[in-house]
C-alpha cells in the first residue's frame, strides 16, 4: 500500500515523529522540570521546521490516506501549536488569495492607511489575529470551518489529557512554546513580503536560494514561485524558480540565510513586471481549497 504522496515528504515526516518521541519520553520520563525545560527550549529553538512542514503539508498533503494526514496534523499541533485547518482557511484561503491586496490579507504589513507596518507591529497583531481570521474567513467555506471545528477539538482533547496527567509538564512542553512559535512564523512572513510592490507575483516576494535557509524551511526561498504555483509540492521548487528566475527583479533575489539581505527598494524606473509575461508557465488562481482531503 502506498503511504506517502511524494516520496520526498519521507524525511520531513521522519523529522516530526522524531520530534513527537523527543516530546513523549520527556513527558514520562523526565522527573525534572529544569530537563523538561531544557528539552522545550531545544525544541522551540529548531521549531522552524515542524513550522515549515506544516505549511507544506497544508498545500500538498502528506499521506494518501485523509485519516493520516488528520493524525499527523494532530501532532503537528502538539509541535508548533497550530490547529488542523488553519493553515487551509488562513493561509491557502487567505494570504495566498489576496496577498496582493492588503485590504482582504488576514496577514496585511500596511495599515489601513497604506503606512508601513513596523516589523514588531506586524508580528503581535497578527499572531493575535490567526483565529479570528480564520473564523471570518471561515464563513465563506461552511464546511471546512466545520472541519476545523472538530479537528480543534480533537487536538484540544488530546492536549487537555497531557495537560490532566501533568499540568506543569504540559505547559512547558505543549503550551509555553506556542505565542513564541506564532510570532515567528509571522515575522518570517513580515520579511518575505514587507514594504515590495504589489503589482504582481513577481515583484511581491524576497527569494533566497541559501541551501540552508531552504533546507530549514523546506524551500520556501523559492517564494515567488510558491505563490505563482502553491499547488506545486515543495521538492519542485527549485526547478520552477529555475524557470521563473529571469522574470523576477535582481534584488528580490540574493542567496542569504537572512531573508533581510534580500531587501528591495523600487527605483523611479523601476516597472513592475506582469505574470502574462509567463506563458509558458501559467499560474493557477487561488479560488477553491487547496489541499483538502
Amino acid at each position: 500500500m502506498r503511504i506517502y504522496r511524494h516520496r520526498a515528504d519521507r524525511i520531513p515526516s521522519v523529522i516530526v515523529l522524531g520530534i513527537f518521541a523527543i516530546q513523549l519520553a520527556t513527558f514520562f520520563l523526565a522527573d525534572s522540570l529544569w530537563v523538561v525545560a531544557g528539552v522545550m527550549l531545544a525544541l522551540l529553538a529548531c521549531s522552524a521546521v515542524p513550522g515549515a512542514v506544516n505549511h507544506n503539508h497544508h498545500h500538498t498533503p502528506t499521506f494518501m490516506r485523509p485519516w493520516m494526514n488528520r493524525v499527523y496534523e494532530v501532532v503537528l499541533f502538539l509541535e508548533t501549536g497550530v490547529l488542523p485547518y488553519a493553515w487551509t482557511l488562513h493561509h491557502n484561503l487567505g494570504h495566498h488569495k489576496h496577498y496582493l491586496d492588503p485590504s482582504r490579507d488576514p496577514a496585511p504589513w500596511k495599515h489601513a492607511d497604506g503606512r508601513l507596518m513596523s516589523r514588531f507591529h506586524y508580528d503581535v497583531t497578527g499572531a493575535l489575529r490567526i483565529y479570528p481570521e480564520v473564523f471570518r474567513i471561515g464563513r465563506a467555506y461552511p464546511e471546512l470551518l466545520r472541519r476545523f471545528k472538530v479537528w480543534s477539538l480533537v487536538s484540544l482533547a488530546v492536549l487537555g489529557v497531557f495537560i490532566a496527567l501533568d499540568p506543569v509538564k504540559a505547559l512547558v512542553l505543549f503550551v509555553l512554546p506556542v505565542p513564541f512559535m506564532y510570532l515567528g512564523l509571522l515575522d518570517n512572513t513580515y520579511m518575505q513580503h514587507s514594504d515590495l510592490d504589489m503589482h504582481d507575483d513577481f515583484t511581491a516576494s524576497r527569494n533566497t536560494t541559501n541551501r540552508l535557509y531552504n533546507l530549514i524551511s523546506g524551500n520556501l526561498g523559492y517564494h515567488s514561485a510558491h505563490h505563482i504555483k502553491p499547488h506545486v509540492h515543495w521538492s519542485e521548487l527549485p526547478r520552477l524558480h529555475a524557470q521563473l528566475q529571469a522574470m523576477i527583479p535582481a534584488g528580490l533575489q540574493c542567496d542569504s540565510v537572512l531573508l533581510s539581505a534580500c531587501a528591495y527598494r523600487h527605483s523611479r524606473d523601476a516597472r513592475p513586471l506582469r505574470r502574462a509575461v509567463v506563458r509558458d508557465v501559467p499560474t493557477t488562481p487561488v479560488r477553491q481549497p487547496l489541499a483538502v482531503d
